[in-house]
């Protein structure tokens, strides 16, 4: 027990020279510690996400590092001050009208279960693909577009509206006239569109594009708007966010805004007993969807029991994300070896008993940095849970801290760290 008072103490103190946040003396000092660091780690994923189009880890173990950190927040209160975790880029930003919300995540048919319990077996669901691409929330006055907005971090997102008009999904004037309208939806390339892209950058002797998602974001970055009208983006409404028009039903905002002339997301809705069969029927139909999509939508349909429900900070409770996640395996952590590259930033990469996934042998997984090791608080002897991220790249999304048994050695830190910043 000394020795891991030690090693948390170390910790503290490191936590506090490198800036990581730290919480409320009353809290547990090792839970405040790995508080900080998945903090710090997940702040750092979503500067790269929503500000530099950049993914520094697949959206599995981003979530499983997210599930730990709430789990936390709900555990010890006294973290809830400071347990913001978002991006959002200072140029140009814009308070948003209305908090622009994430969805809590489900990975299992009994998650989707106890989700149908909270909102009324009474209740009807839509149900819908959700598009990987860039969020964006567009508001109209008068039936013309003034502004639109990348979601940021949720309470401020970027002014893109000269962007979003160059792009030319956006209808920059409705058919109809309300006086005020403001709705959510998602920028992305089609497959056809993001190969299009591809093969004329490789004619033009560029190097081509590997994520769609990334890309659709980041043309909204450049300064060059008949490059931005070239590229093919296309736009989805899937939220009506505020209007002087009161639709009672989401079916039915999402017919108005199609009425109106804004493209809508496919929605189904179904009674609470067949909602697990359209969400297996929708996914069956994911290969053959002509844009990437990350999971299935569920909310509630009627929009008053939905507003009702309301919302926590992070999510609205009327509304559910069913990822599918892959299945992991599990296997034993070896040893933690440190890569410097020539710029000197210092990468963990783990090293475990190697595990056959998808017809490959895996026996090893890059961290992102320390933060990244700390947060999965991984110790050398632990039973880790490693995926294949997208089907190729191995990552670590979790330790099995009920199978410790005293004997695991912590994971030395950075190579003569102490010298270097000296």
């Amino acid at each position: 027990m000394k020795s891991l008072s030690k090693i948390l103490n170390i910790l503290f103190l490191s936590a506090v020279l490198i800036g990581i946040p730290q919480f409320s003396f009353s809290v547990p000092e090792e839970i405040s510690v790995q508080a900080g660091y998945l903090k710090a780690i997940l702040a750092q994923a979503d500067e790269a996400y929503f500000n530099r189009d950049e993914s520094i880890m697949g959206n599995e173990a981003y979530d499983a590092l997210r599930r730990r950190y709430d789990q936390l927040v709900a555990d010890y209160p006294e973290l809830a001050e400071n347990a913001g975790v978002g991006a959002a880029d200072e140029r140009n930003t814009v308070p948003h009208q209305k908090p622009v919300l994430s969805l809590k995540k489900a990975y299992a048919d009994s998650d989707v279960e106890a989700f149908i319990e909270s909102c009324g077996t009474e209740s009807l669901f839509c149900v819908e693909p959700k598009i990987d691409g860039l969020t964006i929330v567009l508001h109209y006055q008068n039936g013309v577009l003034v502004r639109a907005l990348t979601r940021g971090d949720g309470k401020n997102g970027q002014d893109v509206t000269r962007e979003a008009m160059a792009a030319g999904c956006v209808p920059t004037t409705l058919k109809g006239k309300p006086s005020s309208l403001c709705v959510r939806g998602e920028l992305y390339f089609t497959q056809e569109a993001f190969e299009k892209l591809n093969a004329r950058r490789a004619s033009d002797g560029k190097k081509t594009l590997k994520s769609a998602r990334s890309s659709a974001s980041g043309t909204l970055r450049l300064y060059d708007y008949a490059e931005i009208s070239r590229r093919g983006l296309s736009l989805s409404i899937y939220e009506w966010i505020e209007s002087d028009l009161v639709p009672s039903t989401h079916q039915e905002a999402m017919a108005i805004l199609w009425e109106l002339g804004l493209p809508t997301i496919e929605s189904v809705a179904v009674p609470a007993d067949q909602l697990l069969g359209e969400i297996a029927r929708l996914n069956g139909r994911r290969s053959g969807l002509p844009f990437e999509t990350d999971g299935i939508v569920i909310k509630v349909n009627d929009r008053h029991r939905f507003n009702d429900m309301g919302a926590t900070a992070h999510h609205p409770r009327a509304a559910l994300a069913r990822k599918y996640r892959s299945k992991p395996e599990l296997t034993q952590l070896l040893r933690v070896e440190w890569s410097q590259s020539d710029a000197g930033k210092w990468t963990p990469v783990a090293h475990f008993v190697p595990v056959e996934m998808g017809g490959a042998t895996l026996q090893s997984a890059t961290l992102h940095n320390e933060n990244h090791l700390r947060a999965l608080d991984l110790r050398i002897g632990d039973w880790i849970q490693v995926i294949r991220a997208g089907g190729t790249v191995p990552e670590i999304i979790g330790v099995c801290t009920e199978r410790r048994t005293g004997k695991e050695k912590p994971v030395p830190g950075i190579p003569e760290k102490e010298s270097a910043e000296e």
